[in-house]
């Protein structure tokens, strides 16, 4: 199983998971040149498959084209895909290109198990993803307000997971967002804050829990270095023993493999 973030932030957001002959991107939140050439840094063939978590524009911009261009197809949940079609989101695509995923249900792509789950957030009907190769686990959840327990659920027993780390709440608190974006980031349905982050880290960490991506960080409210320092604070008192990073912004991340 391998894992990579292509880049991870309020900007855009797109990651490479590789397992069981299968290459997936999930999301494609950047332009299709950038997505290409990113695969092309990683030596990666074309993808299997493009899995989208929820629709917003940093998740969805390079979507279509890249569908278009590389005739692969695009799963998302049902409620999703209904939004993209209503307003046109992704373009025109094949019929074929056009695949549901239903949260909760673990699903075969090719030979890969991948399974959807619900999180909490302000979109249509937003999820995250694991995927399972053998014994082996990886789990990715952005976009998340109050984690509920079908995040925690699905988070246990992951070898490998990327976690949202968006924003630090003093930083929110005084910054220059007006109160209605303040309260919709600090919601139960908007994202997980860099101390959130690390106790949720903590309720499922388990002794086979090696690499933890903290990813999503907002520019605006946010620092690769004081999200590492929260999160690492609130691991090394919990003994938790992950190896710890954090997502480039707007460069090709390292490539993890178990």
């Amino acid at each position: 199983m391998r894992f990579c973030t292509i880049v991870s932030g309020s900007s855009g957001n797109c990651a490479y998971v590789g397992l069981s002959g299968e290459h997936f991107l999930v999301d494609a939140g950047l332009s299709g040149k950038r997505i290409q050439q990113g695969l092309s840094q990683l030596n990666i063939p074309k993808p299997s498959a493009i899995l989208i978590t929820h629709e917003h524009s940093d998740h969805i911009s390079g979507a279509g084209i890249m569908a278009r261009r590389l005739g692969i197809p695009i799963y998302a949940t049902p409620l999703t895909w209904r939004y993209f079609l209503r307003h046109k989101k992704l373009g025109l695509l094949e019929e074929s290109q056009i695949k549901h995923i239903t949260p909760g249900i673990p699903t075969m792509i090719g030979n890969a198990k991948v399974t959807a789950f619900n999180v909490p957030h302000d979109a249509s009907q937003p999820v995250g993803y694991t995927f399972e190769d053998g014994d082996k686990k990886l789990a990715l959840a952005t976009d998340l307000g109050k984690p509920t327990d079908t995040v925690l659920a699905h988070l246990r027993d992951s070898n490998i997971m990327l976690l949202e780390s968006n924003h630090d709440v003093e930083m929110v608190e005084k910054g220059r967002y007006h109160r209605e974006l303040k309260d919709r980031v600090l919601s139960s349905r908007g994202h997980l804050s860099n101390a959130a982050a690390g106790q949720l880290i903590v309720e499922v960490a388990w002794e086979g829990l090696k690499h933890v991506v903290l990813g999503h960080l907002s520019e605006e409210n946010n620092t690769p270095m004081l999200a590492y320092d929260t999160v690492g604070r609130i691991l090394d008192a919990h003994e938790v023993k992950a190896r710890l990073t954090v997502a480039e912004r707007y460069y090709v991340g390292e490539m993890i493999e178990i």
